[in-house]
Formats: structure tokens, C-alpha cells, sequence
């Protein structure tokens, strides 16, 4: 995970980028990402 510049607790991390198809297929279909493309992907750091 990744952090933004500005993070606070609370806020989303980010998720690395996808290294093959699978993992970006797997990524589409994770419903807990917030998916802004397919290599840039935000969670919760729960």
C-alpha cells in the first residue's frame, strides 16, 4: 500500500498497481477497491 501526500487517519490507501491480466481481472472484481482506472485502485486500510 501507498499513502497520499496529504493522508489522514481514516482516509483510503492506495492499492499497487497490477502487475498481469489476472491480477487487474481479480482487481475489477474486488468490490471492497475504489477503482479510479485499472492500474489506480483505493481502500480502506481496515
Amino acid at each position: 500500500m501507498a499513502l497520499p501526500l496529504n493522508w489522514k487517519k481514516g482516509d483510503k490507501v492506495i492499492v499497487p498497481p497490477p502487475k498481469t491480466l489476472a491480477e487487474m481481472e481479480e482487481r475489477w472484481a474486488d468490490e471492497s477497491l475504489e477503482k479510479v482506472d485499472f492500474y489506480l485502485a483505493k481502500k480502506d486500510l481496515n
